[in-house]
């Protein structure tokens, strides 16, 4: 039975939409379990919860699988469940990365390693599961542990992690479509570790949560963050347009981001009203963001970064560019990298 026969009962609780999105993930669990010759926990999924639980279930009949083939038992629930409980302590979200850190040491190798690096403006957490080999299911739960942290991190905080970029492990995959929407954010595969990175000043973030808050978060943590809000939706167009530029595809249009998410480009473009922005914007701030990315960290000509942003020529480049800031993108990467240079060299 297919992702489409699973999800295919949308009048028992799952929307139109949401059996779309969650298709891509659910093909993909049901090739692992079937590569390492375990049943499907579930025939149907009829809503959301029980979505949740397939997940989940999933997961942990991964997990055991990888953990039997490394010789060692894996991280148990009330064990994921006291590291959780004792990040509450923390005063804001780099204490309890630290907590974190802390805790996992203590189960080496059983928990993996994670750490904080601070670069720049920017911070990345990371997750190394120590494992002796990777194969396809044991990045699948490690990716799934990364999620949780994630998870962890913006409940705690009460708000969306500020996601650059996501590392999803060594192996190579050729879609990566089901990370995208797992993660709201431009996913990079082929790296040594897992990895969050995000804005250095989230780490700033007070933890908002009590011990009261706690039951109903882990009950279904960390999949219960799977529903469909229209004020995610910026966030998910954006991550999809910032992944097509860094992989170097074609930026997509609202038709073919719309068909993608399975929402109908009227739905799509009235979600988006609704959350205070539109397209336009966000492919406008998307493609600024990505040229000053690109024209500070590489060395490539105007022409070349102006075809990977998708413009026709150089010439529509500069003129968005002065646009977006004013001046020409090569005055700006040099005024903008003598000044870098001046402060390093104080």
């Amino acid at each position: 039975m297919g992702a489409g026969d699973m999800l295919n009962n949308q009048p028992m609780g799952l929307s139109e939409v949401q059996q779309t999105a969650f298709a891509p993930l659910v093909q993909l669990l049901e090739q692992e379990l079937a590569g390492m010759g375990l049943h499907s926990p579930a025939a149907r999924i009829q809503s959301l919860p029980e979505f949740t639980r397939y997940y989940l279930d999933v997961v942990q009949l991964l997990e055991a699988q990888v953990a039997g083939a490394a010789e060692h038992s894996p991280m148990s629930r009330g064990e994921v469940e006291l590291m959780c409980r004792s990040t509450l302590s923390a005063v804001n979200l780099a204490e309890a990365i630290a907590i974190c850190e802390s805790f996992c040491a203590m189960l080496d190798p059983r928990a993996g390693r994670t750490g904080l690096r601070e670069e720049g403006d920017s911070a990345t957490f990371y997750l190394d599961s120590l494992r002796p080999a990777t194969t396809t299911a044991s990045s699948l739960v490690d990716i799934t542990g990364l999620f949780a942290f994630q998870q962890l991190f913006q409940w705690l905080t009460g708000v969306e992690l500020p996601l650059r970029q996501v590392g999803i492990g060594a192996i190579q995959r050729d879609d990566v479509i089901a990370f995208l929407k797992l993660f709201r954010a431009p996913v990079l595969a082929g790296g040594t570790r897992y990895t969050l990175v995000f804005d250095r000043s989230a780490l700033e973030l007070p933890v908002v949560r009590s011990q009261g808050d706690f039951a109903e978060f882990f009950a279904v943590f960390p999949c219960g963050v799977f529903e469909f809000t229209a004020n995610s939706l910026p966030q998910q167009v954006a991550a999809l347009l910032h992944a097509a530029i860094r992989q170097s595809e074609a930026v997509p249009g609202q038709a073919a981001l719309a068909a993608s998410l399975g929402i109908p480009l009227s739905t799509f473009r009235r979600h988006l009203a609704a959350a205070g922005t539109s397209f336009r914007e966000i492919r406008e701030r998307c493609l600024r963001d990505n040229a000053e990315q690109l024209l500070l960290r590489t060395e490539l000509a105007i022409a070349e970064i102006a075809a990977q942003l998708g413009f026709s020529d150089a010439s529509a480049f500069r003129r968005a560019f002065r646009q977006w800031l004013g001046v020409s993108p090569r005055a700006w990467r040099e005024s903008t990298v003598a000044a870098q240079t001046a402060v390093l060299t104080r």
